[in-house]
């Protein structure tokens, strides 16, 4: 026998004893421990575990208020069982107080389904506000992941307007270059399509992916973009949201080299550290609005309740537009566990900083 059994028992056996003791006290005015005991003893252990199987294949929260009312009926019965004690057994004392007898024992099934009904009831409504809790839970998932398949599958139609232009002018000079970049934007299309069908994917598709948007932009750009990368290679088959990386260097190259007739470098660099993998993009360009800079703040926790209540970006175009697409997106995925901000980049432009947790 199972130890959790034995404490059953012993806690049935112990409420039936209890109970009992006071029936008796009424009963015979006198407080006869021995009998309550044995009353106890038999409704609590020996009547419950007869009826148990009866109602072993309900569900917990119906068993157990059956489980009391048997107790109880049992104790009340056994209790009275005692008017029938040697001194009592006769006829005459048995018809005297049949109504006494009638009236207790009606007593104690009443008593006994109302406990089952009251811890009935009461489990019923737990187990409600329960399911009520799951289903809340499950349509609000269900609505953050809506969300961050809608923020995910967002591209930046300015760059698809500065691509197209870009290969139909190599499409006459160089047109094995102008394939090769169809190719390019053809991976960048299909892997946004792709990472939007799923949660993560390896840090290795998403460098990839940037190289692929930058091979697009030298070809429109020319030597005006200058690209430096440090990237930790330990970190390649860690797994982030999909299009993180790709649209903060879309960022820099929008504001800080291409406006610019001298164009401008850009700095990515991907390490490995203790609280996750950091990613970190930089320009020497002049710097991002205050206007974004207040909207992404500084260097922080991104909140998930703050992803789910902004209004979702119709695309990713203007300052900032795809920084607060990649902010939402780290707050739907990681609900609040991944940091991003913006601050002054050591180069004289800005620095945009994520910091996600593996």
């Amino acid at each position: 026998m199972k130890a959790g059994d034995l404490l059953r028992d012993l806690l049935f056996a112990s409420g039936g004893s209890a109970v009992a003791l006071l029936l008796l006290y009424y009963l015979h005015g006198a407080w006869l421990g021995g009998w309550a005991v044995g009353c106890g003893v038999v409704a609590g252990i020996f009547l419950r575990r007869a009826v148990a199987p009866t109602y072993a294949t309900f569900p917990p929260w119906l068993s157990r208020p059956l489980n009391l009312a048997v107790v109880l009926i049992g104790t009340i019965f056994a209790a009275w069982g005692t008017l029938a004690a040697p001194q009592y057994a006769h006829t005459v004392y048995w018809y005297e107080v049949r109504w006494e007898a009638f009236y207790l024992a009606a007593a104690g099934v009443l008593l006994g389904l109302g406990v089952a009904a009251g811890v009935y009831t009461h489990a019923r409504m737990r187990r409600e506000v329960e399911e009520h809790r799951v289903r809340g839970a499950a349509l609000r998932e269900t609505a953050l992941r809506a969300q961050l398949k809608a923020l995910q599958a967002q591209i930046n139609p300015h760059f698809l307007f500065n691509a197209l232009n870009a290969l139909a002018e190599l499409a006459h000079d160089d047109p094995d270059r102008a394939e090769e970049l169809i190719g390019d934007l053809s991976f960048l299309l299909r892997y946004s399509l792709r990472s939007s069908a799923v949660e993560t994917v390896p840090l290795a598709q998403e460098l990839e992916a940037v190289e692929r948007y930058l091979r697009i932009e030298r070809a429109r750009l020319g030597g005006r973009l200058r690209v430096e990368q440090s990237v930790d290679k330990s970190v390649a088959q860690t797994h982030i949201p999909g299009l993180i990386l790709q649209p903060l260097v879309e960022n820099a190259v929008q504001h800080a080299v291409a406006p610019r007739p001298e164009g401008g470098r850009v700095r990515i660099e991907v390490s490995n550290e203790a609280a996750g993998v950091r990613i970190v993009v930089e320009d020497d360009g002049p710097g991002l609005p205050d206007a974004v800079r207040a909207q992404l703040g500084g260097f922080a926790a991104v909140s998930a309740l703050a992803g789910m209540e902004a209004a979702i970006d119709a695309g990713t175009a203007g300052a900032g537009g795809g920084l607060a697409n990649v902010q939402k997106r780290l707050a739907l995925s990681y609900r609040g566990a991944a940091r991003m901000g913006v601050g002054d980049s050591s180069m004289g432009g800005s620095r945009i900083d994520v910091l996600v947790p593996r």
